[in-house]
């Protein structure tokens, strides 16, 4: 080997050494396109103000997908539309949720409220209202416009009830000729069952409405619900789009004026009304079910017996078997996608999870002698979004992101610090072989 090949094979060592141990890491490749659309369907109501309150945040992408709002003028129409594909997700009246359900095209998959909120008793000016344990013999003789069947007709059915009693559906009358509560605010009847936002129209003008109704007597739930083939394939959307809705009963439980103020625009936009501020706080009040366990206990099976959403749709489908609306029934498990809920339960779980593990990993980095800032204030921004309910699918997608990268901190440190140690070894031999060639020269061995 040629002495000056000799003299520098040391150095050549150390290069190869040095480039072998901070050669690049492969960088990752993100992908980069549209987020998933999913279109939501819903009727003039407080329910659309989740939606629309995210909508104009534009806080949908914080759950990874874009909404579009489709609204429809009742469930008949919305149940219609499924043939036509316009919807995937919908906030949905009970009746036609149910109906949907047993004809093998709607999923339910959560609750938003009490759609009892929306129901109201408007009696002619001038009456004297009886009180609703007197309701009953009060209807005697009177004529009441109800459209029949329809879920006014079946919550004043189950309202009038006695307590384990099967549901009796009151004779009611139906004008023949035009909608119900139309009829009834232009003279007609001695009492109507109408909903919102209509009947907040009628009080507005002086009509004498029974607010006992408004207290959630019945469970009567306003339904989160899915086309069945969309919650068959898309059950990840579907979980986005339910955490995005909790998210905005959020901000209207935060921000009571701002919801109102954007329901009576929302009324007005969609059906020509001016309504009051005062029932439209009302209204929203008891609309929601604000806790979330309120939202999910109603799924739970209490020692394996029929969940109080599966009792409610017994109920609802008998009533529209009676009505001869409904054929044949299905048992309500195999509609109401109780799992879906549990899956919602288990994310927030692994996120509150994730979080303690991202936590130690940067930790242990830091220990290590990384540099941890970012990182700790990437773990801060990702808790607070997890306490806001900012979507637990993308905090845990974040955090699962920020573990991995400060456990490959922690090991580039680890690495550094070994290759250092390295380089003092080789800087010792070469030393030690310079001062040895230096010597073996002097002596006249080159």
């Amino acid at each position: 080997m040629p002495k000056s090949v000799r003299m520098f094979l040391p150095v050549l060592l150390a290069v190869f050494g040095l480039l072998f141990f901070l050669r690049p890491a492969k960088a990752a490749v993100v992908p980069v396109g549209q987020l998933p659309s999913v279109t939501v369907s819903v009727t003039p109501s407080p329910y659309a103000l989740p939606i629309l309150l995210l909508n104009e945040l534009d806080e949908w992408k914080d759950f990874g997908i874009q909404v579009n709002l489709k609204v429809y003028a009742d469930g008949e129409e919305q149940i219609d539309r499924i043939v036509a594909n316009e919807w995937e997700v919908a906030v949905m009246d009970p009746f036609y949720a149910v109906k949907g359900g047993n004809e093998g095209e709607v999923a339910i998959v959560g609750l938003a409220g009490n759609w009892a909120s929306q129901l109201y008793l408007l009696f002619r000016k001038g009456t004297s209202l009886p009180p609703l344990p007197k309701l009953e013999d009060w209807l005697k003789g009177k004529k009441v416009l109800c459209s029949l069947p329809s879920t006014e007709h079946f919550f004043l059915s189950a309202l009038l009830a006695e307590k384990g009693r099967e549901i009796q559906p009151l004779v009611l009358s139906k004008e023949k000729e035009g909608e119900p509560g139309e009829a009834f605010l232009a003279g007609k009847g001695d009492l109507a069952v109408m909903r919102s936002p209509q009947a907040l129209g009628a009080i507005r003008r002086g009509f004498p409405f029974m607010a006992e109704t408004q207290k959630g007597e019945i469970f009567f739930p306003a339904f989160l619900v899915a086309t069945a083939s969309y919650a068959d394939t898309r059950k990840t959307l579907v979980i986005r789009w339910l955490e995005g809705y909790s998210r905005g009963i959020r901000h209207i439980q935060s921000d009571p004026f701002k919801a109102a103020t954007r329901l009576r625009e929302f009324y007005k936009e969609v059906r020509g009304l001016e309504v009051s501020p005062t029932l439209l706080d009302r209204e929203i009040q008891e609309a929601f079910y604000f806790d979330e366990k309120k939202r999910e206990e109603p799924f739970r099976r209490p020692g394996g017996k029929p969940s109080s959403i599966e009792r409610f749709a017994t109920s609802m489908a008998r009533y529209q078997s009676q009505m001869k609306i409904l054929g044949d029934r299905k048992d309500p498990a195999e509609y109401i996608l109780a799992q879906i809920c549990d899956q919602v339960v288990a994310l927030r779980g692994e996120a509150e999870s994730q979080l303690k593990k991202t936590r130690a990993a940067v930790d242990g980095a830091e220990r290590e002698g990384a540099q941890v800032k970012n990182f700790r204030r990437t773990w801060e921004e990702a808790r607070v979004q997890m306490e806001e309910g900012r979507g637990c699918l993308t905090v845990i997608g974040i955090l699962s992101d920020l573990q991995r990268s400060a456990e490959q901190a922690r090991a580039a440190t680890l690495r550094l610090r070994e290759f250092r140690l390295i380089e003092m070894g080789i800087g010792g031999v070469l030393v030690l072989y310079y001062v040895g060639y230096a010597i073996r020269r002097k002596r006249g061995n080159y």
